[in-house]
């Protein structure tokens, strides 16, 4: 998984400037305008199945099948109303080419519903390397025809074909790989306990959804097209870190904190551990990102993109705290705690979608500040709460992850601030070397707390034995026998 993510990470800093310059603002704001759309439907119609197949215990092949053929049923259903809207909606955004986008759109998503199923059997078995595989074969196939075609054509395209590779890839192999074929249904007990679970899940998905997608409806309505596709890139290059990170993980870490419900203790320090090597991977490389947010946007995405820069910083700044809340989720569907992941979800996104409406009066710059201030002052707190009140993992576990990084993160901060005045830092190796500077004060300072540094050591000794994360148990299973997280000064 972390080959699969180091390639994406180097093909999408490649892609990302060649894209950029070879394509309009407005095209990337027509493919961002119709995401929610496609986004939205690809949602609903899985109705959380896939993670109910992955978090449960036990399972068979029936139970299997109805999961399945209900979610290929709401898939061609939605699939269809797409196919029937998308003139209206293309007529209510003003954007004739908005139709075509969309009915290619409603066809991926029955790709992506039918292989869902044998991907999620995939992870359920903890195959990671055949995942791995899948991953690379479609961001570099798909990567190499999208720039292909922006290059012959300058159309807008060209940013759907990464998409159609993927999905299209992964049906076909994972297919093969499980050798599963659906049949016969069962409805039994089981089944309807798992239809409730990935019901609730995908309660709290539409929910995030809604909430994560409102913002570019909202300023492409208000402000057009080519407002929005600064807001996008911004957005999407301060999720870049973020997803090459936390999505492997995911992946990894629901199943393996699902088989761990028995063990409380081995479950709790695989959390820490696991969240506070993604802290430190992931912040002090955003961090530096945010605080030289112009230099970073003209080497990413060029000059002519000058405008997505302080949008950029300001979603960076929410960023920084959303490495830890985005893994919440691990706790709540490993522990099946549906209706409080629900109530999380819900006050989420009306926060979320309210504070979009306070800031697009001023545009796309007013929608990210007013973002941002909203997420510290209301969701922060409400999902640190919500996370703790129950399960293994409590408000003080979490205190004691998140307290140490941010110390390094301030003291980090400062630093950057100073140097940023004495020096005017552009070139890719000016950028590079205070990106080290970041990363080796923000490793000083968490050097000071004892299990801080006794996690970074051993994990400096798995990377040295060429493994993943940590060493792998007796039973098969990864070690979790770390020195707890108390965040204390030795």
């Amino acid at each position: 998984m972390g080959a699969a993510q180091a390639c994406r990470l180097m093909v999408t800093f490649i892609t990302a400037p060649i894209l950029g310059r070879l394509l309009h603002p407005a095209d990337f704001g027509l493919i961002a305008t119709s995401a929610p759309i496609i986004g939205f439907v690809t949602m609903i119609q899985n109705l959380g199945l896939t993670q109910a197949i992955i978090q449960r215990q036990t399972i068979t092949k029936g139970q299997i099948n109805t999961l399945f053929w209900l979610s290929l049923l709401l898939s061609l259903t939605f699939a269809a109303g797409l196919l029937l809207l998308a003139p209206l909606l293309a007529r209510y955004f003003q954007e004739p080419r908005l139709t075509a986008v969309i009915w290619v759109g409603a066809a991926l998503t029955v790709v992506s519903v039918i292989g869902e199923q044998p991907m999620a059997l995939l992870t359920r078995s903890l195959r990671f390397r055949l995942l791995a595989v899948l991953d690379i074969l479609g961001i570099v196939i798909g990567a190499a025809l999208g720039v292909a075609i922006a290059w012959y054509t300058r159309s807008y395209w060209a940013l759907l074909v990464p998409l159609a590779c993927a999905r299209s890839l992964s049906l076909i192999v994972s297919a093969l790989a499980v050798r599963w074929l659906p049949g016969r249904p069962v409805w039994d007990e089981a089944a309807r306990q798992m239809i409730g679970f990935g019901a609730g899940l995908s309660t709290f998905n539409i929910l995030n959804f809604l909430a994560r997608s409102a913002d570019n409806l909202m300023i492409a309505k208000a402000h057009g097209a080519v407002a929005l596709g600064f807001y996008d890139r911004a957005y999407k290059l301060m999720l870049l870190p973020l997803t090459q990170a936390t999505w492997p993980l995911s992946r990894i870490m629901t199943p393996i904190l699902s088989r761990l419900q028995d063990e409380p203790e081995e479950y709790r320090l695989t959390y820490i551990s696991s969240v506070s090597l993604l802290m430190l991977a992931v912040q002090p490389g955003l961090l530096c990102a945010v605080m030289y947010s112009d230099a970073t946007v003209a080497l990413l995405l060029g000059s002519k993109w000058a405008e997505a820069a302080p949008i950029f910083a300001w979603l960076g700044f929410a960023g920084l705290h959303q490495t830890f809340t985005s893994t919440t989720g691990w706790l709540f569907i490993s522990q099946g705690r549906m209706r409080e992941l629900g109530i999380v979800g819900l006050v989420s996104s009306t926060s979320t979608i309210a504070s979009f409406a306070v800031g697009l009066p001023w545009g796309p710059l007013g929608v990210a500040v007013s973002y941002v201030v909203s997420d510290y002052a209301l969701r922060l707190p409400f999902t640190w709460y919500m996370t703790g009140r129950a399960g293994y993992v409590g408000v003080g576990d979490i205190s004691r992850i998140v307290i140490p990084h941010a110390c390094g993160l301030l003291v980090s901060a400062s630093v950057l601030a100073l140097i940023k005045v004495s020096l005017h830092v552009s070139s890719p190796i000016e950028l590079g070397g205070v990106l080290i500077v970041t990363y080796a004060i923000n490793s000083a300072v968490l050097m000071l707390f004892r299990s801080k540094r006794l996690l970074m050591i051993q994990a400096l000794k798995v990377a040295y034995r060429g493994m993943m994360l940590r060493p792998t148990s007796s039973t098969g299973r990864p070690s979790c026998r770390k020195p707890p997280d108390d965040g204390s000064l030795s």
